[in-house]
């Protein structure tokens, strides 16, 4: 299937200059975008907690936000999940703990006060919300919730880490998890049915997971980057790797600059660019390499400007389709689903840029190099080496 009538003829190679400073702005942009303004991330990369509330209605989400607001969560967002009639809203926030110091040394200052100092007493736990308690002397867990519950914080319960004659304890000191339900009891009654699941993620796990989400970038990079080379040769891979590098760049750099919420969805959108737009290089590539074994004569910038206009057609339709598809999720796909869609509708409209105007150039760049290093080489070699 054919877009244009007869062949075109655009030349792509004479506008690399133009291409090279445009790509350069975008890309100098994202850098100091993401240096100065940062990216907006995500629970599971920054730390946070996410819950997933059931009503047994549709519930209004002002009334939902107000209530996260009373209990004491950190710019709250309520999602809702589902279908309309389903009655399921997530609820994300950067608050790991709703727990305050005071409270713990409230419950200390209680246990002290029954049971004498403890030899072990561990709060280091990332939320706080679970203590590690050990006792000299022979403590019981009724005892122990007893004591506790003389602090007068509702809700604490104790748990047995390790048994023996002085056991080590767990205080599990109220959750954001049940704070949230009894806030929603009373607020809306019946009509609150659980909380299905909650979820929490504190700063060390979410640098880790932040550490992760690169490596898995720059593994698919350099896995890319050995299959070209392998398929083609050396002159093809850098300028395939170049392109999947301004995709990826530019896809962050909307995302700092629009402060959308970076999480494992757009990591995950961004691996999927990465597969996308090496495609369509391929197919670029592929071309080239068929004119170069068919022609003689012909520079590499003209093989390059004739393998792309061929190819125009197929790039636009195949491009058009796969776009109606990622705007649809976009659109219609609700707010769970939107930083995705968004991510990949970016990255596929640099994709096709990076192909054109990006991989193929610096293709030619590398051939220009090894050409002029191949016909420097014989000159290179002294006088004196000529054979007897």
């Amino acid at each position: 299937m054919e877009i244009f009538k007869g062949k075109t003829h655009h030349d792509f190679v004479g506008n690399l200059p133009k291409f090279s400073v445009f790509s350069g702005a975008l890309v100098l942009a994202t850098i100091l975008l993401v240096t100065f303004k940062g990216l907006n991330f995500g629970i599971e990369f920054a730390g946070g907690s996410e819950a997933l509330a059931a009503f047994t209605q549709p519930t209004p989400v002002d009334d939902i936000r107000a209530v996260t607001n009373e209990v004491g969560l950190d710019q709250p967002e309520i999602v809702r999940y589902g279908f309309q009639d389903e009655g399921r809203y997530f609820i994300r926030s950067r608050t790991r703990s709703l727990l305050a110091p005071a409270e713990i040394d409230k419950v200390k200052a209680a246990v002290v006060a029954k049971h004498g100092e403890p030899k072990i007493w561990d709060a280091s736990d990332e939320t706080g919300e679970q203590i590690r308690v050990r006792f000299e002397t022979t403590v019981t867990k009724d005892e122990l919730q007893a004591s506790a519950a003389e602090s007068g914080i509702a809700g604490i319960t104790v748990g047995v880490q390790s048994q023996g004659a002085n056991p080590i304890y767990l205080l599990q000191m109220p959750s954001i998890r049940q704070r949230l339900a009894v806030a929603f009891k009373a607020k809306f009654g019946e009509t609150f049915r659980e909380i299905e699941r909650m979820e929490s993620v504190g700063s060390a796990v979410g640098s880790q997971m932040r550490e992760q989400g690169a490596l898995s970038l720059l593994y698919a990079m350099l896995g890319i980057l050995l299959y070209v080379a392998f398929r083609f040769d050396a002159r093809f891979g850098p300028g395939a790797i170049v392109s999947l590098l301004h995709d990826v760049t530019i896809t962050v750099g909307a995302f700092a600059l629009f402060g959308w919420e970076f999480n494992l969805q757009i990591v995950a959108a961004l691996l999927a660019i990465l597969g996308y737009s090496v495609n369509d290089t391929v197919v670029i590539y592929d071309r080239i390499r068929e004119i170069s074994n068919n022609s003689t004569g012909k520079t590499m910038g003209q093989i390059i400007n004739q393998a792309i206009n061929e190819c125009m057609s197929r790039t636009i339709i195949t491009s058009a389709v796969t776009l109606v598809s990622v705007l649809a999720i976009l659109i219609f796909g609700g707010a769970v689903t939107r930083g995705f869609a968004a991510a990949m509708t970016i990255g596929m409209i640099s994709g096709v840029y990076s192909t054109i105007a990006i991989a193929a150039s610096v293709t030619m760049v590398i051939d220009r190099y090894f050409a002029k290093n191949a016909s420097a080489a014989p000159a290179a070699k002294p006088a004196g080496a000529a054979r007897p």
